[in-house]
């Protein structure tokens, strides 16, 4: 670190009766920098090692995004907004980012499978998968980040029953080698089609992993506010972990319904969130256009040997 030394001029009656003094018409002018050589010293902002510190220790950064079909702003965008979402996604540094709303080569979207065409926009790597819900072009995605993520198992979808609710809802997941991520939306009119999506989601969770020697992540738009039954009984079996800020809509802000969670499975106390936030207009302006929901995202960390 090179440290900088500057050269003052003093008041005249304060130098020794040999000196002339500094002239006070360039008493206002910037002092001369001497530049010093290197000296060994501790940084402000030491570099962020390229291993974990400690053996079996990871770091991921997660997201969940209703991206409304990318087209809720088309018409002042003047395109889907693929590239906008993926500005989003990269620019908190996510390896995955699970997804609502989102079509598969729906008429209305013009044919896209739109998974695929923000994992183009994201860039070389990156991949995703969809499932659907009442449509079978309609429902969940994900995408990650393949040169950091390695895939253990896709999951097929799973079904959420529909009862006075306005459609079927599903889940989606993705085991990867070091934690399995699942994403799901949950019916926007019956508040017993979220109570049995809780149910089927967790019963499911459970079944699969409750014993699992990694973390299990819930994301997604669950239509229900913090103190709602909804998200209540969510917090039975799962851990709350993302902001307890507004998310929807995003040109306003009024409610939360966007959420990260991660599984009572013994596990979820080795996780430590280290960074949160929720990605508004006022952080990112590309938010404002590019859906009505603001995505939530957590950095968390946890070793792996544990």
């Amino acid at each position: 670190m090179k440290r900088i030394v500057r050269i003052l001029c003093l008041p005249l009656a304060l130098l020794p009766a040999v000196e002339t003094g500094c002239k006070p018409e360039v008493s206002e002018l910037p002092p001369p920098v001497i530049e010093q050589p290197d000296v060994p010293d501790t940084p402000d902002t030491p570099d962020t090692p390229d291993t974990p510190s400690v053996p079996g220790e990871v770091t991921y950064t997660l997201m969940s995004y209703n991206v409304g079909v990318f087209k809720k702003y088309e018409t002042t965008l003047g395109h889907y907004s693929y590239p906008e979402v993926a500005s989003i996604i990269k620019g908190v540094g996510a390896q995955v980012a699970g997804l609502n709303e989102t079509d598969w080569e729906a008429e209305r979207s013009g044919g896209d499978r739109q998974v695929d065409m923000l994992a183009a926009a994201l860039g070389e790597g990156w991949t995703g998968r969809f499932w659907f819900a009442h449509y079978n072009w309609y429902g969940n995605s994900m995408v990650w980040d393949g040169n950091a993520l390695k895939v253990v198992k896709e999951h097929p979808r799973i079904r959420l029953a529909k009862t006075d609710g306005a459609e079927v809802r599903s889940m989606g997941a993705v085991e990867f080698k070091d934690f399995v991520y699942c994403v799901t939306h949950l019916d926007h009119v019956s508040a017993t089609d979220r109570l049995s999506g809780v149910e089927t989601i967790t019963k499911w969770a459970k079944e699969n992993y409750s014993n699992a020697s990694k973390p299990v992540f819930l994301v997604g738009d669950m239509n229900a506010t913090p103190t709602s039954e909804t998200v209540q009984k969510l917090q039975e079996d799962w851990v709350w972990i993302s902001p307890d800020r507004n998310t929807f809509p995003s040109r306003t802000l009024t409610k939360c319904i966007d959420y990260i969670l991660v599984l009572k499975n013994g596990y979820e106390s080795k996780v430590e969130v280290t960074a949160s936030g929720v990605v508004t207009s006022s952080v990112n302006p590309l938010t404002y256009n590019a859906s009505d929901h603001c995505p939530v995202w957590v950095t968390a960390k946890w070793n792996t040997a544990q």
